[in-house]
């Protein structure tokens, strides 16, 4: 399934290429040695559990670096998901009904037999699956979870950073990775130049990034009637973007970063496993008989184009022996989405050989303009919708700490923990068949990580 945050990773890995061009320059004495240095690598395993039953991750992930001479830098990534759980199909609860859904490769909402049942779509694809798995129940009440939901990535990614010139240096890069509905390729370039002594750096950067959308059972077809499962071809999309950015040492104890960011996506933008449901003024699910509608739920459907900008402020800042590091991002997009988000960490060393260091995040964002918690059946079905939490109005927090330990050698042993809260500002109604029902409820999560690096 495709699981994309707002940052996904292709601008995380251009930001890391180009934050690591902006970060502050390392003074090396006039006679040190020009050799290649060692491979430096940073592994960690992560794990992610949703509450109520939804969707955990596991992933391992390993981080390798190594310094060839003369500020030559080759570095790799290569990160594995697992993924498992329920996952909300967007549809929201019914207080008296048992509701009905098919899993991605449904091919009808009525039972089949175990047999494998072959469905050929109106665009003439031809889909095979087994009918005693296309079907799962909800109860009145409850929210709507998909319970076969898995999916599993494979990724890698690869960067290169050298000198150009006196004062300047590039780094390029690229990305692949593989899922069961999803694969992606991109690359990256950027550059920066130092200027004032290499207090001020200026870095410039872009990326390019092809996806390749292939929907377990087929992409269905925006804001049909979800009973007749419509499907079509595969889809692609592509993202163009840039990254502007400033650090500048103001003291001997504060380094400040400025970046502003733009990209924009086209192609296949829907999340095809979405849904919504339609209700009548009571709150009921959309009665069938007297419409031609078959079911009372429609496929969502997003714009083909979507472009975000984002505002980042970070400061570093040296309080004795401890370490502050702030920042505040301030993204929108043409979809109406603004977000703003603080995040904060303190480092606090203990002895010589441990540390603690606490943090945390706020985030807030209204939702897009064409998000709905449901359609009202007196209303005409609009050209663009969806009930995806992630295009919610929410705000959400990050509570946690992490604890490292140095083993001498170059080697770090850490942990981390951390709480993870969501809550949409849109979750009741006032339809009277929809009162006292949660049809957004809070997701809390629980992220723990482990990771260990060395240098051999």
């Amino acid at each position: 399934m495709q699981l994309k945050t707002p940052a996904n990773a292709l601008r995380l890995g251009l930001m890391a290429a180009t934050c690591a061009l902006l970060s502050p320059p390392v003074v090396q004495a006039a006679d040190a040695p020009e050799d290649d240095g060692p491979w430096q690598v940073d592994a960690g395993l992560l794990f992610y559990q949703e509450n109520d039953g939804r969707v955990h991750t596991f992933e391992p992930v390993v981080n390798v670096r190594r310094d060839l001479g003369d500020e030559h830098v080759v570095g790799f990534n290569f990160a594995f998901d697992s993924l498992s759980g329920g996952s909300p199909n967007g549809a929201i609860p019914s207080k008296s009904k048992v509701q009905t859904f098919a899993t991605p490769s449904g091919t009808s909402l009525t039972p089949g037999s175990s047999v494998p049942q072959t469905y050929v779509s109106p665009s003439g694809n031809t889909y095979t699956s087994l009918a005693k798995v296309t079907l799962y129940t909800v109860q009145p009440g409850a929210l709507p979870l998909d319970p076969g939901f898995h999916d599993r990535r494979i990724a890698f990614d690869a960067n290169w950073s050298q000198p150009l010139a006196e004062n300047v240096h590039g780094t390029v890069g690229g990305h692949l990775s593989d899922e069961l509905d999803f694969d992606s390729l991109a690359v990256n370039g950027a550059l920066s130049r130092d200027f004032n002594a290499k207090n001020t750096t200026l870095s410039f950067g872009m990326n390019a990034e092809l996806d390749y959308v292939k929907p377990i059972g087929g992409v269905p077809v925006g804001g049909s009637d979800y009973a007749q499962l419509l499907k079509t071809n595969n889809k692609s999309k592509h993202v163009l973007g840039a990254l502007l950015g400033l650090t500048q040492v103001m003291t001997r104890q504060w380094v400040t970063q400025l970046n502003y960011s733009y990209d924009r996506s086209r192609g296949y933008l829907t999340d095809p496993y979405k849904i919504l449901s339609i209700v009548d003024s009571t709150g009921n699910l959309m009665s069938v008989s007297s419409t031609t509608a078959t079911s009372p739920y429609r496929f969502e459907n997003r714009p083909g184009t979507r472009t975000r900008q984002a505002l980042y402020v970070g400061n570093k800042v040296a309080l004795g022996r401890q370490t502050l590091d702030v920042s505040y991002r301030y993204g929108k997009d043409d979809w109406q989405v603004k977000s703003n988000t603080v995040d904060g960490r303190l480092r606090v060393p203990f002895h010589d050989n441990w540390y603690v260091e606490p943090h945390v995040r706020w985030y807030r964002q209204t939702s897009a303009d064409f998000y709905r918690l449901y359609l009202n059946e007196a209303d005409a079905i609009p050209q663009y919708m969806s009930a995806d939490p992630r295009l919610a109005a929410f705000t959400a927090t990050t509570v946690g700490f992490k604890v490292g330990v140095d083993l001498g050698d170059s080697n770090e042993l850490s942990f981390r923990f951390e709480q993870y809260q969501q809550k949409a500002s849109d979750r009741f109604s006032s339809l009277v068949n929809l009162q006292g029902l949660d049809l957004n409820p809070a997701l809390k999560a629980t992220i723990v990580m482990i990771g260990w690096k060395m240098e051999y």
